[in-house]
This record gives C-alpha cells, sequence and structure tokens, in this order.
C-alpha cells in the first residue's frame, strides 16, 4: 500500500512537470546584479495538464524558475530511488 502510494506521488509529480507548458512571464524579473541570479528569479508560469478523472480544464501553476528547477530535481530523485528499489519492502513479512 505504502509503496502504491509513493508510486502515485512520483506520476502526480511527474505529470506537473512534464506536461507543463510554458506561459509567458507575469513578472519581469527582478534587477540583480548578476544576470543568472536575477534569471533564476524570474517568475515563469506553466499550464498544468488537468487531474485524470477530472471533467474540470488544468490549472496555472506561477513558480521561480529556481523553484521549478527543485521540483524537477525532487522528482528525478524520487523516481530514481523507485526504480533502484529503494522502495522495497524490508522485514519479517516482505
Amino acid at each position: 500500500m505504502r509503496g502504491s502510494l509513493t508510486l502515485l506521488a512520483a506520476a502526480a509529480v511527474l505529470s506537473l512537470a512534464a506536461y507543463g507548458e510554458d506561459i509567458k512571464p507575469t513578472v519581469p524579473a527582478a534587477a540583480a546584479s548578476s544576470e543568472q541570479t536575477a534569471d533564476l528569479d524570474q517568475v515563469v508560469c506553466k499550464r498544468l495538464p488537468p487531474l485524470v478523472g477530472s471533467r474540470l480544464g488544468g490549472r496555472t501553476e506561477c513558480q521561480t524558475k529556481k523553484q521549478w528547477l527543485a521540483l524537477e530535481k525532487d522528482t528525478q530523485d524520487v523516481l530514481s530511488k523507485l526504480q533502484n528499489g529503494a522502495n522495497q519492502p524490508t522485514g519479517p513479512g516482505k
């Protein structure tokens, strides 16, 4: 049961990250001393697909590029753990 929930959570995160469609930024990047820092602070809005089985349309989510990159990294970490068998039940009753 726990493995199913983890897999479901990973699938949900993937659907958010993989199917997100870039939309023009709604907030301009703040003026910063470093161009790279300003680039990571730029707000990016993505249109997300509707949830499976939902009759409602998708939604739009806005985050900074830094937050989108962190979400993508977390998703990759979860998937690599699942693929490497880190979610295998251990102990008695296996």
